[in-house]
């Protein structure tokens, strides 16, 4: 009896010593995403497909709002951001923040109206919903309406703090367009309103998400930010690789029509940046644009906002 005691119990003390070892194995890492959306596709399936868990991360993905992210990485709340559009002007004003790599090199806004609309023209004296004052959908938004013949300044912008709040906002005709993305963005075209103009068209390489994070986390973890860099890699080429069921993933876990997550993948795929970084003079050039545009506060160098060093010199 005592040996059967004993048998057990040593099995038990194995059992949770396996538990232990798997749960030190994996690092627990926290990133936060503005809004459930298609665009973040790159780390959900990541997460979804075990990608993460490959590389042993235990990834958790939490909805924050990008301005609040980006203390929330200085304070250490969070881990990591995929933010990079805000990331500069963050760290033009002190925050002690670095972007490793750049996943995609455009945004994905579109500025959707009411069939009626027939140009960013007939929005002067109108309402137009973003997700909040601020923020890369309103500051893309202006961009598209400036380049559309509009002038932004008469335009009241509405804040809606998500781009879901601005989707139901258009569709109950409270306002006069908004600012969306995908899968949003051709969820409203299925049901006849007019993209007045794409945020993708008017840059050609603006640096939007990545991976951000404080320089004391790179400090004291760098081999979990090489892992979450490892992670990316591969998710991209098995983005690309496997089209049918990432598309099918996109239809089922958006909930969209076939044809909406195949414009959505194509969407994705077509501001991918596989090698997750850009030359210099592209990021140079971008820098000395937002100076320029007032969207941030000083001149940055590409050395004062990102480091692709850990990216070049992954195994």
């Amino acid at each position: 009896m005592r040996s059967r005691f004993t048998i057990a119990l040593l099995l038990t003390l194995w059992s949770f010593s396996l538990f232990c070892a798997r749960a030190l194995a994996e690092e627990r890492v926290r990133m936060a995403l503005s809004v459930r959306n298609v665009v973040f596709l790159p780390f959900y399936y990541a997460k979804d497909t075990k990608i993460f868990d490959k590389h042993g991360l235990n990834f958790e993905l939490i909805q924050m709002r990008s301005d609040l992210q980006l203390a929330g990485l200085a304070s250490g709340e969070i881990d990591f951001t995929p933010s990079v559009g805000p990331a500069g002007a963050a760290i033009a004003n002190g925050l002690p923040l670095k972007a490793l790599a750049i996943l995609y090199r455009a945004p994905l806004f579109s500025l959707v109206s009411p069939a009626g609309v027939s140009s960013a023209r007939d929005l002067e004296g109108k309402t137009v919903a973003v997700s909040r004052i601020g923020s890369e959908s309103h500051r893309y938004g202006s961009l598209i309406l400036e380049s559309g013949g509009a002038d932004p300044k008469k335009v009241t912008f509405i804040q809606t703090g998500s781009t879901t709040v601005s989707l139901t906002a258009l569709q109950q005709g409270s306002v006069s367009a908004a600012v969306l993305s995908p899968p949003f963005t051709g969820i409203m075209a299925e049901r006849g309103y007019k993209i007045l103009g794409r945020s993708r068209s008017l840059l050609a390489d603006a640096p939007w998400l990545g991976l951000v994070a404080s320089r004391q986390k790179l400090e004291r973890q760098p081999e979990q930010a090489r892992n979450i860099l490892r992670s990316m890699r591969d998710v991209i080429a098995v983005i690309k690789r496997e089209k049918p069921a990432v598309v099918s993933y996109i239809e089922k876990n958006f909930k969209v029509s076939a044809a909406n997550a195949n414009e959505s993948y194509n969407d994705i795929m077509g501001v991918t940046v596989e090698p997750l970084v850009l030359r210099d003079e592209q990021i140079q050039k971008y820098l000395d644009g937002s100076f320029a545009r007032g969207e941030i506060s000083k001149r940055l160098t590409v050395g004062d906002m990102f480091d692709f060093s850990m990216l070049r010199n992954l195994k």
